[in-house]
């Protein structure tokens, strides 16, 4: 018997939302996360708490923000985002206005 990690299975409506770091952090310039209280994820990310990678960006204390989410989402698209594009191809301080052409 197989077990399933429900968010990532797309069982739960949240927000998947896209992080821009203002400098790399070893070769990684975003980072897409999924969540059911986008306010209340970022304070746990700001306190360390959270993805190793925004631990790691908020240690060293490269400044990151928010520049993008999907409201009305679930785990399958969050991961079909970050299997189909390169993250920076859906960042519009990286990419400009064509991002938001991409991904939805």
């Amino acid at each position: 018997m197989r077990f399933f990690n429900h968010r990532r299975h797309g069982h739960i409506i949240g927000s998947v939302y896209l992080t821009h770091f203002a400098r790399r952090y070893s070769g990684a310039q975003h980072y897409l996360g999924f969540s059911t209280n986008i306010p209340q994820r970022v304070k746990a990310h700001r306190a360390g708490r959270g993805a190793p990678l925004l631990a790691a960006v908020t240690e060293r204390g490269i400044p990151w923000r928010v520049v993008r989410t999907w409201r009305k989402k679930d785990g399958y698209f969050e991961q079909r985002l970050k299997r189909g594009y390169a993250l920076k191809d859906l960042c519009p301080v990286c990419s400009g206005p064509n991002a938001y052409k991409r991904g939805h």
